[in-house]
């Protein structure tokens, strides 16, 4: 199935004390698939599990059932592999029973993992850089409805066709009144266009919401949304109702992309001035730490490529501080693992708390960012600590 957030956050609660997960990131990239195309890089990831085990000093018991995971997951391929279009994120650890497996767009990469809760930096990534996307094409008397990401966009199979009156050729009152007639079936329209969208934002919630048309119908149309559409409506553009789905994932895609950039900048200035005047927010990824142990962060704002090593809890997954060689945690005392790269650890430690991320992939926005450690964080409450450069 395909993976939601809804998904990650039931994949961030998860936790086994005693059973090691296996968390598989897998790349199929079927449309240039050859017999053993993929399999060869899943061979190469389940090798990589034995360095994985020895860094985390498993008893004999959880090494067997780790092997035990990877013979299953190795069948699952041979038997499954070639159902999948893009990517497979799988997370497995029988004795514990845990057996996930999602649809995920190839960006997520190839990864393999192994630790005691699922390692869910890539999905945290991919679901804030592949929000979902509605968008509704709308005139007096039809609706065609389109759904999915900005790499998987179809039309949802509703008629939403509505059987408007012609124009009366009399005058005087007899005309007026059949006017009004007119525009009461238009609005009985629009009404129940905006039902069957809220009622597809209920079953499967969307972020942004573009909606296609003439100016005056898709004004008048947006006036009348439910307050949670109003809220994630993010622009307009106009086209044919006659519009295709290419026309009409592109005409979304740049709607979506100057609306993102522009919360981006928002952001990056929001966390800047608030650092620098040392008041609700902090920068630089020592102090970003410090606050996401303290469960103190309300938006994080992170450079997409940056990258730094760090520790944390094997125990109880707390974030060590940034530089720190001690090979216990310094808030449980339990066993720490080394990351050449903690970043995707401290961010997906912000989304199990709700935290908004913020991710910079424009080289103008990185660049501003970049003097102050490619990271920030707006705080939940204010802690009166000094920002960091």
């Amino acid at each position: 199935m395909e993976i939601t957030r809804r998904d990650v956050e039931g994949l961030g609660a998860l936790r086994s004390d005693e059973w090691p997960i296996i968390s598989l990131y897998l790349r199929i990239d079927k449309e240039h698939i050859t017999d053993d195309h993929y399999s060869i890089r899943l061979k190469n990831l389940l090798r990589d599990l034995d360095r994985a085990k020895e860094q985390l000093g498993l008893t004999r018991p959880q090494s067997q059932a780790v092997d035990e995971d990877v013979e299953r997951i190795r069948a699952f391929f041979r038997d499954h592999g070639d159902e999948f279009g893009q990517g497979v994120a799988l997370f497995a650890s029988s004795r514990a029973g845990i057996w996930q497996v999602f649809h995920v767009p190839r960006e997520v990469g190839n990864e393999v993992d192994l630790d005691f809760r699922p390692v869910i930096g890539r999905l945290v990534r991919v679901v804030e850089m592949f929000e979902p996307v509605c968008t509704c094409l709308i005139s007096r008397d039809r609706a065609r409805i389109f759904r999915g990401h900005l790499v998987n966009f179809q039309e949802v199979a509703v008629r939403l066709d509505e059987e408007v009156p012609g124009q009366h050729g009399q005058g005087g009152w007899s005309q007026a009144r059949f006017a009004r007639h007119i525009e009461d079936h238009v609005r009985q329209h629009f009404q129940r266009v905006g039902q069957v969208l809220f009622e597809l934002f209920e079953q499967d919630p969307f972020r942004f919401l573009v909606v296609a048309g003439p100016d005056e119908v898709v004004a008048d149309f947006v006036d009348g949304l439910h307050p949670y559409l109003h809220e994630r409506y993010v622009g307009s553009f106009n086209c044919l109702m006659e519009a295709n789905a290419k026309q009409v994932l592109e005409e979304t895609r740049r709607i979506v992309a100057a609306w993102q950039r522009q919360e981006k900048q928002r952001y990056v200035e929001l966390v800047l001035a608030e650092a620098l005047s040392q008041d609700m927010a902090v920068v630089g990824l020592d102090r970003v730490v410090e606050v996401v142990q303290m469960q103190n962060v309300n938006a994080l704002v992170v450079d997409d490529q940056l990258r730094a090593p760090g520790r944390y809890c094997l125990r109880c997954g707390a974030l060590q501080p940034i530089g720190s060689e001690a090979t216990e945690c310094a808030f449980c005392s339990g066993p720490v693992r080394q990351r050449e790269n903690i970043v995707p650890e401290v961010y997906a430690e912000a989304y199990r708390q709700n935290a908004n991320l913020v991710f910079i992939t424009e080289p103008e926005l990185r660049a501003q960012l970049e003097p102050y450690g490619g990271i920030g964080a707006i705080l939940r409450y204010r802690i009166g600590a000094p920002a960091t450069a």
